[in-house]
């Protein structure tokens, strides 16, 4: 499943990407950085994502998604 399919999103809002930071000497964590915009143009939310591998075997990959309102309130929170 697509982590975007997991969002809590309105009618028209798209996702801004801003940035990205890769964590560890290999880059096992890689953290992303989006805005939610809506259809006026304004910054209505954020999201972050994050990749985990684990640079051991069996190089399990793990996922964090955390979405947050314009007031900072977490709308979801997930691991997987």
């Amino acid at each position: 499943m697509n982590w975007k399919n997991k969002l809590k999103l309105r009618e028209g809002d798209e996702l801004k990407f801003i940035s990205e930071f890769k964590a560890g000497h290999l880059g096992q964590k890689e953290r992303y950085n989006y805005e939610i915009i809506n259809t006026q143009g304004e910054v209505v939310g954020r999201i972050k994502y994050v990749e985990h591998t684990l640079t051991t075997p069996p190089f399990t990959e793990s996922y964090t998604l955390q979405q947050y309102d314009r007031n900072e309130n977490e709308i979801i929170s997930e691991s997987w």
